[in-house]
């Protein structure tokens, strides 16, 4: 976990080894995950990475589609002031694809903001450090690509060679890889120019749906923004061969949805890992318990959209309620059939949407909170969890959010602040996305009325 600002001569050492970069994005990644900023010319990244650069704090306050909400409190009370940024050390890095005339940066505030969605990751992990115990996580993200609509919009027309038929399912097959083999390429090519540590590519079982996985660190907030980055790297990639990928949770009712995956464990100063056990330590089943407690306290961190809760529907591996169980997908908890040091949670609640800061630092409060209460996860699940009788989770925008907003959990782990304005801005958004009247509407209620 660097906290480390670039270097002008590390800015300068890059320029001369990357002589066809022209542009350099340098961006914050915002409450949503989405990357905000501005495209600076290739002279002008040396004296960024020596004084920075004044980005408004209301970028912690948008909504997906780019607006400041005003109900959370900071944008008109507060003047909307600038804030200096600065460039990440580390994050610097070339975009191979359209000649390599791009790269990018991450930046981050100069001085701590409580809405900072990093921060709070961090944070998380210093809590674990204070007990000698380090976090380790993995990411794993599920997308779709398609053809492009009119002006780049998002469509459902599969690519061209891509099977569009979604009764039947192609998963762990290679026939869509096989058709997008140049797409994929460069989506490797691109995370090894930027370090990103990915791992397997998997065919899913929607219409060119597809999973690619990081490995695992122990470096958690770099877990998180690997997750981040390699979004960007596949949406460049597809846009280089004129495709368009989306990590939307549900792109359409009959396809599978889209998840995001989070691996974690936690080893001790020595890097032992402290869940191994017989079959896993007393620690690992307290994080169990906290993790099963605390999961509907942080429901709109795991479905940060509209859109998420149209994931949540029986026989698709997606939990309604929080089980826990060994080798099982059903379960929301799932211990892999690993020993030792691979002992670890697969927490498979969150759609890949989600911002990964946001949902680690939610997974680490809630296994926090487990072993700080030593609260027992009950008996694992064996078999299909949905037959058994369980408190559902809030698996609505509004109650979700009733709950985040009311959570002392949330409170202690996250703050406050953080608290009160990611409600309100989450409920502006819900409010806002409510009172569209959509086709849909029309289709159904306008001859009836």
């Amino acid at each position: 976990m660097s906290n480390r600002f670039l270097s002008v001569d590390e800015a300068k050492d890059f320029l001369a080894a990357n002589p066809t970069v022209q542009w350099i994005d340098a961006f914050v990644l915002d409450t949503n995950g989405h990357p905000r900023g501005k495209r600076l010319r290739r002279g002008d990244l040396v004296g960024v990475a020596k004084s920075g650069m004044m980005m408004p704090g209301s970028v912690f306050i948008m909504d997906p589609r780019g607006n400041c909400i005003a109900e959370t409190g900071r944008l008109w009370t507060t003047g909307d002031p600038d804030y200096n940024f600065r460039i990440l050390a580390g994050t610097l890095g070339a975009v191979p694809v359209d000649g390599t005339r791009f790269a990018q940066a991450v930046i981050v505030p100069e001085k701590d903001d409580p809405l900072d969605p990093r921060l709070v990751l961090q944070k998380q992990v210093e809590r674990f450090k204070a007990h000698g115990h380090t976090p380790v996580a993995a990411v794993e993200l599920e997308f779709y690509v398609t053809c492009p609509g009119p002006g780049g919009s998002f469509t459902l027309e599969a690519p061209p060679g891509v099977s569009k038929d979604p009764d039947i399912p192609l998963t762990f097959q290679f026939e869509d890889m096989d058709a997008l083999q140049a797409f994929n390429d460069d989506i490797y090519r691109i995370a090894e120019t930027q370090g990103l540590p990915v791992d397997a590519l998997t065919q899913e079982s929607g219409p060119s749906q597809f999973e690619i996985n990081l490995k695992h660190s122990d470096d958690v907030v770099q877990a998180a923004l690997d997750g981040l980055l390699l979004k960007r790297a596949v949406k460049a990639a597809a846009r280089a061969h004129g495709l368009f990928a989306t990590f939307m949770a549900k792109p359409h009712h009959d396809w599978a949805g889209s998840g995001m995956h989070i691996h974690m464990s936690l080893i001790d100063k020595a890097g032992a890992n402290v869940f191994a056990g017989e079959p896993i330590s007393p620690l690992f089943r307290h994080a169990l318990g906290g993790l099963r407690e605390t999961m509907p306290d942080f429901m709109t961190i795991w479905a940060q959209s509209a859109n998420a809760y149209r994931r949540y529907v029986p026989e698709s591996y997606v939990s309604m309620a929080a089980h826990w169980g060994f080798n099982n997908r059903t379960v929301a908890l799932r211990i892999p059939d690993q020993k030792g040091p691979g002992t670890r949670v697969e927490h498979r609640v969150a759609g890949a949407d989600a911002n990964p800061y946001l949902v680690i630092a939610a997974i680490l409060a809630g296994a926090a909170h487990g072993i700080a209460n030593k609260i027992d996860p009950g008996p694992e699940v064996q078999g299909n969890s949905e037959e058994l009788d369980a408190t559902p989770l809030p698996t609505t925008w509004a109650s979700a959010l009733e709950r985040f907003e009311t959570s002392s959990v949330v409170r202690d782990a996250f703050g406050v602040e953080f608290q009160n304005v990611f409600a309100r801005l989450k409920n502006t958004e819900r409010l806002n996305f409510e009172r569209i009247v959509t086709s849909l509407d029309h289709l159904w209620y306008a001859q009836v009325a």
